[in-house]
C-alpha cells in the first residue's frame, strides 16, 4: 500500500471548525509538519484539505482546514481516515508495525496458517486482529504477547502462540 492510515477525524470542537484528530500512532509530530491532509471520507470518497490549524485539545489534538470555519461546515469530515505516504507517518520503534501492514498477514502456529488478517480493530485495551479461518469463520485475535508472537511483516507472517483463541 502507497499511502497508510495516520489518523482519523472526530467530532467538531469549539465554534470555529476544528475536528478532534485522533492519531494512529499517538504521536501527532509528523502530522503537525503537514501542510495539508490527504483525507478518505466515511464513503469512500477521497479529499485532499489544506491545514489552517493545529491545536492541542483533550486527548490529543484538533485541526481546522481553510474554508471550514464553523461545526456545521466541519462535520462532513467527521470519522475521515487521515492518509499519508510511509515517509510522512510516525517512524517506528522496535517491533512496531503500521496496522496496514498487518492486513494481508497469515497467522501460522507451528508453522502452519491457521487463519488470515482481514482488518485491525480497537479494542478496549489492545487493537484487534480481525482474522479469518481456512473454513470461512472470522475470528478475532488480541494482539498482546500471550497470543502473538514473531511478526514478520516482510514476510506477511504472524506467529500465533495461543491457537485456541480461533475457536
Amino acid at each position: 500500500m502507497d499511502k497508510l492510515v495516520i489518523g482519523r477525524l472526530g467530532a467538531p470542537f469549539g465554534v470555529r471548525g476544528h475536528l478532534k484528530l485522533r492519531s494512529s500512532s499517538g504521536e501527532y509530530g509528523h502530522i503537525a509538519r503537514l501542510a495539508e491532509l490527504e483525507l478518505r471520507l466515511p464513503d469512500g470518497r477521497p479529499a485532499r484539505l489544506r491545514v489552517a490549524e493545529l491545536v492541542d485539545a483533550p486527548g490529543g489534538a484538533a485541526v481546522r482546514f481553510e474554508g471550514v470555519d464553523s461545526p456545521e461546515a466541519a462535520r462532513p469530515y467527521v470519522n475521515a481516515e487521515i492518509l499519508a505516504a510511509r515517509a510522512d507517518a510516525a517512524p517506528l520503534a522496535d517491533n512496531e508495525w503500521y496496522v496496514d501492514d498487518l492486513v494481508g498477514c497469515v497467522l501460522e502456529y507451528e508453522g502452519i496458517v491457521a487463519a488470515s488478517v482481514i482488518a485491525v480493530t480497537d479494542g478496549a485495551a489492545d487493537p484487534l486482529l480481525e482474522t479469518r479461518l481456512p473454513d470461512g469463520r472470522t475470528a478475532l485475535v488480541p494482539f498482546r504477547k500471550e497470543f502473538v508472537g514473531e511478526v514478520d511483516v516482510a514476510d506477511k507472517r504472524i506467529e500465533l502462540l495461543a491457537p485456541w483463541i480461533l475457536e
